[in-house]
């Protein structure tokens, strides 16, 4: 096992991380942080708050998400290119993995 393994599973144990499955691209296993996180590994969550931040802001220049940027807050819509096979399939992994979290996310707020 690996050095990244080993704070990735500490993480889970701790409750720092939560499994949420796994992409059926790459069979690789994915991730979410929970609000343990911020106590656990302050840096880590500051890091992963930010990513998901520049990732949503590339996916709403794309055009696959609907927001108002200018809220420090803003509430996300999907757009039909969301919805879109076709787009999907050709989307960056990291792109694809931050979407479905984010459709994931409003499917269980309705």
């Amino acid at each position: 096992m690996d050095k990244e393994d080993k704070i990735i599973n500490e993480l889970i144990s701790k409750g720092g991380l939560e499994f949420i499955g796994i992409d059926n691209n790459t069979g690789e296993q994915l991730y979410k942080p929970t609000k343990k996180l911020k106590n656990l590994d302050p840096k880590l969550s500051q890091d992963l708050s930010l990513y998901f931040s520049e990732i949503s802001m590339i996916l709403w220049v794309n055009g696959f998400i609907d927001m108002d940027v200018t809220l420090s807050n803003p509430l996300v819509k999907l757009t039909k290119k969301s919805l879109n096979i076709k787009e999907l399939e050709a989307m960056d992994k990291n792109e694809r993995i931050v979407l479905e979290q984010i459709i994931k996310t409003l499917a269980q707020q309705k």
